[in-house]
């Protein structure tokens, strides 16, 4: 008896010991972290609006998905995307110029089936999509049918959330 309550006690510290540890080292990261993910997002914009100099964050009505917005000043607007593919979650980019036409769209995060889902992501399938107007249909990739679905789904609410705005 008298040893298991020894190994309990001995177990309980050293659980306490790695939590504190874990939690000092979240504390320490997560500012850089954070700056990371805002230059990449920052990295981004710039990617979709290469003329735009500055980029301001935007509050827009609670939207499960649209995360975020952007205005990049005098160019048009960008939304962060995340909606649910095949397989998992599809993080994008997608920016309009101020004529509602689609100014470009960078995926951040796809992790779908290779070769048939992550078509997404692919130049091809961006391409068909970036230059065309908001009012213009989109066509998904045969054989890619939920995930290029998904993703136009997206899109299809960051045309609302821009529509709003204008």
């Amino acid at each position: 008896m008298k040893k298991i309550i020894h190994l309990t006690v001995f177990l309980a510290i050293i659980s306490a010991l790695a939590g504190g540890i874990l939690g000092f080292v979240n504390q320490i990261t997560a500012p850089i972290i954070a700056e990371k993910k805002i230059a990449a997002v920052k990295a981004s914009l710039q990617e979709i609006f290469p003329g735009a100099t500055e980029f301001a964050e935007i509050t827009i009505e609670e939207n499960d998905v649209v995360v975020n917005a952007y205005e990049a000043t005098g160019a048009g607007y960008a939304f962060n995307v995340s909606i649910q593919g095949y397989k998992d979650v599809i993080e994008f980019i997608i920016g309009f110029d101020l004529n509602g036409k689609i100014a470009g769209l960078k995926m951040n995060y796809v992790n779908d089936t290779p070769g048939l889902g992550t078509k997404v992501g692919e130049p091809e399938f961006i391409n068909s999509i970036v230059n065309k107007s908001v009012d213009d249909k989109l066509d998904t990739i045969s054989g890619a049918t939920i995930s290029s679905k998904a993703v136009i789904e997206g899109i299809n609410a960051a045309i609302a959330v821009f529509e709003s705005l204008k």
